[in-house]
């Protein structure tokens, strides 16, 4: 029996988010990496859905609206890069494209050059630090709707 891998989340104390709040599928084959960044999604307001391969990940935003998508690169039944690209397929059709964020152990300048190749928009290499993954979710969150004004005459 192999050892079993070690988490791929640094963790950092971080205050709560104050900005917006996101629906987020985390696609990662890794149980303890998946709750790891499952809880520190959720300390900062996130709703996050966790699947465990890019072929349930191509089900999920066929069937429910995400933010985000935070992909893992290598895992079984369906790789990442191979879910993408079925997602940007859709998206032709759709008209709708779902921001993706690439996380992955191969934290070379050609391995972030083919996610995004395939159709990534952006590109986290383990481990991951907390800030780099909030900062990531932050660039691609909704924008804020606009409070309504109450006009008192």
């Amino acid at each position: 029996m192999s050892p079993p891998r070690e988490p791929v989340f640094e963790q950092q104390a971080m205050p709560p988010d104050a900005g917006q709040s996101c629906r987020i599928l985390l696609v990662e084959d890794n149980a303890v990496n998946r709750t790891i960044a499952t809880r520190l999604l959720q300390k900062r307001g996130h709703l996050v859905i966790a699947v465990e391969n890019g072929a349930l990940a191509v089900e999920a935003t066929a069937s429910d609206h995400f933010d985000v998508v935070l992909m893992d690169v290598q895992m079984p039944v369906m790789d990442g890069l191979t879910a993408t690209t079925r997602i940007r397929d859709r998206e032709h059709t759709t008209g709708v494209h779902l921001p993706i964020i690439a996380v992955t152990a191969h934290a070379l300048d050609q391995d972030r050059q083919r996610c995004l190749a395939a159709g990534m928009d952006d590109y986290l290499p383990k481990p991951i630090r907390t800030s780099d993954l909030y900062a990531a979710i932050s660039r691609f969150a909704p924008a804020p709707s606009a409070e309504p004004q109450l006009a008192i005459h």
